[in-house]
């Protein structure tokens, strides 16, 4: 599906439940999203959950509800607004990369 496919199921998904059902769907996917990490995390790093392979596909369909959302949210509030401080925010990140190694390699 394209996206300009997608924006248009997102507006008539707002049509037909409203914004604020939109916006409390977000919130109930990313929430949903949040018990997956954690139980895929303690899968990988205690073993539990060590046989269930629904763990992992579980953290996979809750990425993508979110992945939904988030463009639908992306959409309300203006991607080009989003996709300015997104860029900010990448700048910054890379910043933060380089100063952490810088620190690592003087520590050697």
């Amino acid at each position: 599906m394209t996206k300009e496919e997608r924006l248009k199921v997102y507006k008539e998904a707002e049509e037909l439940w409203g914004l604020i059902a939109q916006y409390d769907q977000a919130i109930e996917e990313m929430g949903e999203l949040i018990v997956a990490i954690n139980k895929y995390k303690r899968k990988c790093l205690y073993g539990e959950y060590k046989e269930n392979k629904k763990v992992e596909d579980n953290l996979v369909e809750e990425i993508a509800d979110v992945k939904m959302c988030l463009e639908q949210l992306e959409d309300f509030v203006g991607s080009e607004k989003v996709n300015a401080i997104f860029d900010v925010k990448m700048q910054k990140l890379q910043e933060q990369i380089k100063y952490m190694r810088e620190l690592k390699n003087n520590k050697n």
